[in-house]
């Protein structure tokens, strides 16, 4: 699960559709109560949230991106999710690529608190990770879903070119327009609200999404995927990425917890991890940057805007595998 990263998707959708806007408002509460259903949904730690559209974005409220869904309805919600690519394999120039998934419409027709809940990146959803890399860099680039590719040339054994890859849009699943809206969106959650970890050095300005996907019944100890995705620099985008530590616990070794007060997705890792690399200008060679991430088995995907959707570096724990499928 994406959890709140998850988000980014569902305003997209939401604005293509005209269902928000930035002059949106919702009321601060601490539940709300989806149709089908008594049981209630909460924001994180069962917390009054609410407020203006950019606030409760930065903030990462759940509920108004529950009720957003619910009104978008199960057959605008699925095509918005189809327009992302969701449900389909990543078209990545490497073997085993798998899909992300959201749902088929009859899925939600009499199940709208799985609407709900999906919405804020619960329930059913499943993000590859690839993909949400992608989605960050989709708002960085404009509108327009690059397909990843790894290998940017092919050569003879005399070095020769054989071939070479060129840039290929997948997707359009959002206007320019949206793009920068939803720009100035992970900006303020950057400045303001749940990122604030990636406030770079030298006054680069970062772009970005937390989330914390809870795995954990209510009652049993905490357990989560904590997630960030983002861009920079957020004026001119030139490297988009996403990171994901599978099956947190608050307080552990490699986790920074935040003030739940402010941060429901409280679950952020370290600066000397995604942030060091990003910072430095994505040296993804630099032995040290390699070491700290594989010690911490975290899974890293950097997408070079520049190069129209080329990975500029895989870091990973685990194998290549793992972020594509």
């Amino acid at each position: 699960m994406p959890g709140s990263s998850f988000k980014v998707i569902t305003t997209a959708i939401a604005l293509e559709n005209g269902v928000t806007s930035l002059d949106r408002n919702w009321p601060s509460e601490t539940e709300w109560v989806p149709p089908q259903t008594t049981d209630p949904i909460q924001n994180y730690g069962g917390s009054s949230c609410g407020g203006t559209m950019v606030e409760v974005f930065f903030r990462s409220c759940n509920i108004p991106f529950a009720q957003m869904a619910v009104e978008l309805g199960p057959e605008r919600m699925v095509a918005g999710t189809r327009a992302w690519g969701i449900g389909e394999r990543i078209p990545i120039d490497l073997p085993g690529s798998v899909a992300s998934a959201f749902g088929e419409v009859e899925d939600f027709t009499d199940q709208l608190p799985l609407l709900a809940i999906g919405g804020f990146g619960q329930g059913n959803d499943v993000m590859v990770p690839m993909h949400m890399a992608m989605v960050a860099a989709t708002v960085a680039n404009g509108g327009q879903m690059m397909a990843p590719q790894v290998v940017d040339v092919t050569r003879f054994h005399d070095g020769s070119v054989l071939q070479r890859s060129e840039p290929e849009v997948w997707k359009t699943p959002i206007s320019p327009t949206t793009a920068a809206t939803l720009n100035s969106l992970m900006v303020g959650v950057v400045n303001q609200g749940t990122g604030r970890q990636m406030q770079l050095a030298g006054g680069i300005q970062a772009a970005a999404k937390t989330g914390t996907a809870q795995l954990n019944a209510s009652g049993e100890p905490q357990r989560s995927h904590a997630w960030i995705i983002g861009f920079a620099p957020a004026e001119a985008p030139r490297y988009a990425i996403a990171v994901m530590l599978k099956g947190t616990h608050s307080g552990t070794e490699g986790v920074y917890t935040a003030d739940p007060k402010l941060d429901p997705d409280a679950e952020l890792l370290r600066e000397v991890s995604y942030l060091d690399v990003l910072s430095k200008g994505l040296n993804v060679m630099d032995s040290t940057a390699t070491s700290l991430c594989m010690d911490n088995e975290l899974p890293i995907v950097v997408f070079d805007l520049m190069g129209a959707g080329n990975l500029t570096g895989l870091l990973a724990g685990e194998d290549i595998g793992t972020l594509v499928s």
